[in-house]
């Protein structure tokens, strides 16, 4: 028997078994023999016994050199590869090991493993393998030795370490573990640890990973990404830093981009035609466009790349980087910018080095200085040194520049032609990153004209621009200072405020330039005719305020005010020798008579001028308090009434409008009313002027035309007849509002159908501005609700522009009906009235009517309706109600034949 490695696996006690059983074959052999011939003979017997017995000794003999000599070459491959075995273990640059299985202690162990672990092989028997060389994973260890002993596998592989007792130095290694048994034992019982020394895959594998870290470092330093596309695979691989480059958010940025489609369009053909090119040439790939990132932005990248190919030239793969070039580019644009408008910017820029040579100028530095470039370049800014400033406001310049940096104000320096001028200047210092000063820019405006303009200004501030003469601030200290003294003297001082009579028709008949040329001449007049010590001023276009000191009465003030519109009464004389003439109106407020503050001085002679205007031109009025009391009732009204807007303390009654030939309800006209929680109602007489003067009028017409159409509604939803509503729209509500589209927006808001609205605007509404008037009338008429002419026969509207109004209705003022049949003007102007709307086509509604006279005067003349206090006075929303319910039950509200009409409140 031979084992696997060639070596006689046969033992003394098998040897001698054989021994025996061929001794006991042979003397079966020898007796069959001895009878097979027959020997009988005692001494031939014997001799055949010895002579096969020699036999024996023969053959055994053979047989036992034979293996004497098979088992000395065994014993001697045996030694020889014990030999090999040994020099193997010794010198090999593996540490091993053999490990009992049960408590892990080394049989025995190698050099290697003895160096690594700093301890001599002998002192290692024994010892716990497990405690030597720790695995990095014990329960993955545990795990395989349990599969290699149940034969599950032959071998395995663990990391393990092993630490230098010494040094510390701790080496990492392989540990490939095998299973070996003992001579005449079944089955495992040792462990063959063979460990591989990592150290220089770990630092090469180290040394890979700094580099690719490196790598990835500064490709994401640089703002770079590596891409690759597989030629074969058709595959795009991108590197990790793509996603920032592109701004993806997502999980596969290699499934979700697409080069081509992210191009920005006018780049795409470009871009196409460059790959294209550095594929079929084989160059450099190098292009910059735009793509789109996947946050929606457009941004510039730069990408460069090279085609790798095989021994025969197919296409492997391209691979390159992708950098964000966007802020670069950005960069060079400013920086390009910058320096267009250094060059182009109608400031003066000068660059110098840390020492103030000159380096560089732009064309206005040149322009503004005089001087050329040339001329300037390595020079100091102490050639255009003006002398106008000392040593300590350089010093104080220059202190400024080393603590902060920057120095910026005005400062006078000297041109070529040595004209000294201003300039704002603005000088910073340039520094590296050591923090030294290496440039200094400046930066400077000529500041000539705006000087000047500061000094035009200084004296527009208190000056007219027209007359040269105070303006009204100016006036007003003035004014403030004259009181003071009059004060301390205790003297007595008029305030003369003349005002130019029909100052308009001189300019709307001769131009403002002539205008301004009589306001000039006026305003020479009587200041030459003021006493010493008198200050005169121009508070608005056509006024002028005189203060006189030293005023012993009334009577002294009047002559004052009269040598002043005596002087203003001189005609001034046109170019062309035309002579003009113009008056002025003098109210005269009298300190301390009249009051005591320059407010109230200037309130009352504005007060009293008034008055005087009042007489006619060309006189004079002193003031009183009575002039002001009015004006303050005004002011107090306006704010009351703007607050009961506000509040909600305006109503709106209602007045019927009755049909002529039937009797029956038609319509009804919205009247504004104002019922104040203190004073009860406030009659529409003394508000709507006010209103209108202080444009409250459009907010409140507004509040009404809303109020009539939402009550117009809320009567429609009650199941109450339709009736046509008119609300009154006031001039200023017409012409300066934007009356047609705010009735649009109040007709969708409310409901109320426009035919059944009637809006009523007034005859000199329409006089006004005709062809205005004419573009809103068309406009309303377009939202289908009704037109009517209020008040007709007060103004002066021209009949050839009334009959292009697209009108329904003429309204007869009150005012030719009151008087009806005691007038025969009255009736005549009445009855033309309703024969002119006929003949234009219109309605005629007559108001005010009062009487049964009156009414039978309308019947005979054919008008078609009429209001007023012989059908009912104006009824709040609630009672108007209770003549609609009469009027749906085809009641009459007038007995139009004659009778009374019981309705009138």
């Amino acid at each position: 028997m031979k084992s696997v490695g060639g070596h006689s696996r046969v033992t003394p006690w098998v040897l001698v078994t054989l021994y025996v059983c061929a001794g006991m074959m042979w003397l079966g052999a020898q007796a069959w023999v001895l009878n097979y011939f027959d020997v009988s003979t005692h001494r031939q017997s014997i001799r055949w016994q010895i002579g096969l017995f020699v036999a024996w000794l023969l053959v055994s003999s053979a047989v036992a050199v034979w293996l004497i000599a098979r088992k000395s070459r065994a014993d001697q491959v045996r030694q020889e590869t014990a030999q090999e075995l040994e020099l193997v273990v010794r010198h090999a640059p593996a540490g091993m090991a053999r490990v009992h299985v049960g408590g892990a202690e080394i049989v025995w162990a190698n050099a290697k493993l003895a160096g690594w672990l700093g301890c001599s092989v002998e002192s290692m028997a024994g010892q716990d393998f497990r405690s030597l060389v720790p695995a990095d994973d014990r329960a993955e260890v545990e795990q395989q030795i349990g599969r290699l002993l149940d034969g599950r596998q032959d071998y395995f592989q663990a990391l393990r370490h092993c630490t230098h007792a010494v040094t510390g130095k701790v080496t990492p290694v392989l540990c490939t573990t095998s299973r070996v048994a003992a001579s005449g034992v079944r089955g495992p019982v040792a462990l063959v640890c063979v460990l591989q020394d990592l150290s220089e895959m770990v630092g090469a594998r180290n040394a890979l990973t700094r580099s690719e870290t490196m790598l990835r470092m500064a490709l994401e330093g640089s703002g770079s990404g590596v891409w690759e596309w597989d030629a074969v695979q058709q595959k795009l691989n991108l590197s990790s830093g793509m996603s920032a480059l592109l701004h993806y958010k997502g999980q596969d940025l290699t499934h979700d981009f697409d080069f081509y489609t992210r191009l920005h369009p006018d780049d795409a053909d470009a871009v196409r035609s460059e790959i294209q090119q550095a594929l079929e040439q084989g160059s450099i790939l190098a292009l910059t466009a735009r793509l789109l990132c996947f946050d929606g932005l457009y941004r510039w990248f730069r990408a460069r790349g090279q085609a790798h190919r095989d021994v025969d030239g197919s296409l492997l793969r391209v691979s390159g980087l992708l950098t964000d070039q966007t802020a670069s580019r950005e960069a060079d644009e400013r920086r390009r910018l910058a320096a267009a408008v250094v060059e182009n910017t109608i400031e003066g820029v000068v660059v110098t080095d840390a020492r103030s040579r000159i380096l560089s100028v732009n064309p206005s530095f040149t322009r503004l200085l005089g001087f050329s470039e040339a001329e300037m370049l390595g020079q100091t800014p102490r050639m255009f040194k003006s002398g106008r400033h000392d040593k300590e406001f350089y010093d104080a310049m220059w202190a400024s520049m080393h603590a902060t940096g920057h120095w910026q104000g005005e400062i006078w320096n000297r041109r070529k032609n040595g004209e000294i001028f201003p300039e704002r200047m603005s000088l910073s210092a340039v520094k590296d990153a050591a923090g030294m000063v290496t440039h200094y820019v400046c930066m400077f405006t000529d500041i000539s004209d705006e000087k000047a303009r500061e000094q035009q200004l200084e004296f527009l501030a208190h000056r007219d621009a027209l007359t040269g003469l105070p303006n009204r601030s100016q006036f007003a200290i003035m004014l403030g200072d004259a009181v003071e003294r009059a004060k301390a003297e205790q003297r007595g001082l008029a305030v003369m405020l003349l005002n130019i009579d029909r100052f308009k028709d001189v300019n709307d008949s001769y131009g403002h330039s002539v205008g301004d040329e009589v306001l000039k001449h006026i305003a020479s007049q009587v200041q030459g005719a003021l006493r010493c010590g008198d200050i005169i001023g121009r508070l608005a276009g056509d006024e002028l305020c005189v203060v006189a000191p030293h005023l012993s009465g009334e009577k002294e003030a009047v002559e004052v005010a009269e040598r002043l519109m005596a002087a203003a009464a001189k005609a001034w004389i046109t170019p062309d020798g035309l002579s003009v003439v113009v008056s002025v109106s003098v109210g005269i407020c009298l300190y301390p008579d009249h009051a005591l503050t320059t407010e109230d001085l200037m309130q009352g002679a504005h007060a009293a001028v008034y008055g005087a205007k009042d007489r006619g031109s060309n006189a004079w009025c002193f003031f009183h308090e009575d002039m002001t009391q009015a004006a303050r009732e005004r002011l107090a009204l306006e704010a009351r009434l703007r607050r009961a807007l506000a509040l909600g303390h305006m109503r709106l009654f209602y007045q019927p409008q009755v049909d002529l030939r039937t009797g029956r309800l038609t319509g009804a006209e919205a009247l504004l009313r104002w019922h104040d929680p203190e004073v009860g109602l406030i009659s529409p007489a003394r508000f709507i002027p006010v209103a209108e003067s202080s444009g409250v009028i459009g907010p409140l017409g507004l509040w009404v035309l809303g109020e009539a159409c939402r009550q117009g509604q809320a009567w429609r939803e009650a199941g109450l007849p339709d009736l046509t509503i008119a609300v009154n729209v006031s001039l200023h509500q017409f012409l300066l509002t934007d009356i047609a589209g705010e009735t649009a927006q109040v007709l969708e808001t409310s409901g109320f159908p426009a035919h059944l609205l009637e809006l009523e605007i007034t005859e000199s509404a329409l006089a006004e501005k005709p062809e205005e008037a004419l573009a809103v009338l068309n406009r309303l008429r377009d939202l289908g609700l009704r037109l009517a002419i209020d008040d007709f026969g007060t103004g002066y509207s021209s009949l050839a522009h009334l009959k292009r109004f697209p009108l329904d209705l003429l309204k007869i003022d009150r005012g030719f009906i009151r008087d009806i049949p005691n007038s025969g003007d009255d009736m005549a102007i009445s009855s033309s009235v309703i024969a002119l709307g006929h003949a234009m086509g219109l309605k005629v509604l007559a108001e005010g009517v009062e009487t049964q006279e009156q009414l039978s005067f309308l019947q005979d003349k054919g008008c078609d309706f009429f209001q007023g206090y012989f059908c009912s006075r104006p009824l709040p929303a609630e009672d108007f109600a209770q003549l609609l319910e009469k009027a749906g039950a085809g009641q009459s509200l007038v007995d139009v034949l004659g009778g009374d009409n019981g309705v009138r409140g």
